[in-house]
C-alpha cells in the first residue's frame, strides 16, 4: 500500500477526499463546507505523484460538479413551465400544472441517488478500489498523465 507525503495511505487519502464530497454535498449551501474537500484536491493535485490517487481527486471533483448540473437542470424544467403558464395565463387557457409532484419526486430521488453514490465511492476508495464510471474514467484516462 502506497503512502503520501504526509504518511497516510493513499486509500485514506482518496477515502477522506469521498466523504469531504459527501459532506459539501449535505452542506452545499455553505460554502465553508466545501473548503476542506477543494484544499485536500488541490494538495492531491499538486503534490502527490500516485496516478490512482490523482484520478481519484479528479474523480470525485467530476461527480461532484455532475451532482450540481442535475438539479439545475430540474429547475430548468421549472423554468421553462413556468414561462408556458405565464403566456396561458394571457391567453386565459389552463396552465400546466405538476399535480403529482414528479419534478420534486426526481429531486428527492436524486439526493438520495447521490449521497448513496458518494458514500460508496468512499467505502470502495478505502479499500483501494473504485466504481467504473465510464464517461468520466475515460476522461480522467484521457487528460491524465
Amino acid at each position: 500500500m502506497n503512502k503520501t507525503k504526509l504518511g497516510i495511505s493513499n486509500c485514506m487519502v482518496a477515502g477522506i477526499i469521498f466523504l469531504l464530497a459527501l459532506i459539501t454535498s449535505f452542506y452545499s449551501t455553505a460554502v465553508i463546507f466545501a473548503w476542506p474537500f477543494v484544499l485536500l484536491v488541490a494538495y492531491v493535485l499538486l503534490k502527490e505523484d500516485d496516478l490512482w490517487l490523482k484520478a481519484s481527486a479528479i474523480k470525485a471533483v467530476l461527480v461532484v460538479l455532475l451532482f450540481i448540473l442535475v438539479p439545475i437542470l430540474f429547475s430548468f424544467v421549472n423554468n421553462i413551465l413556468e414561462f408556458i403558464n405565464f403566456f396561458l395565463k394571457i391567453a386565459e387557457a389552463t396552465p400546466i400544472q405538476d399535480g403529482w409532484g414528479i419534478i420534486d419526486f426526481f429531486e428527492m430521488l436524486f439526493n438520495i441517488v447521490e449521497k448513496v453514490f458518494l458514500l460508496l465511492l468512499a467505502l470502495f476508495a478505502f479499500k483501494g478500489k473504485t466504481i467504473k464510471i465510464p464517461v468520466v474514467d475515460n476522461m480522467i484516462r484521457k487528460h491524465l498523465s
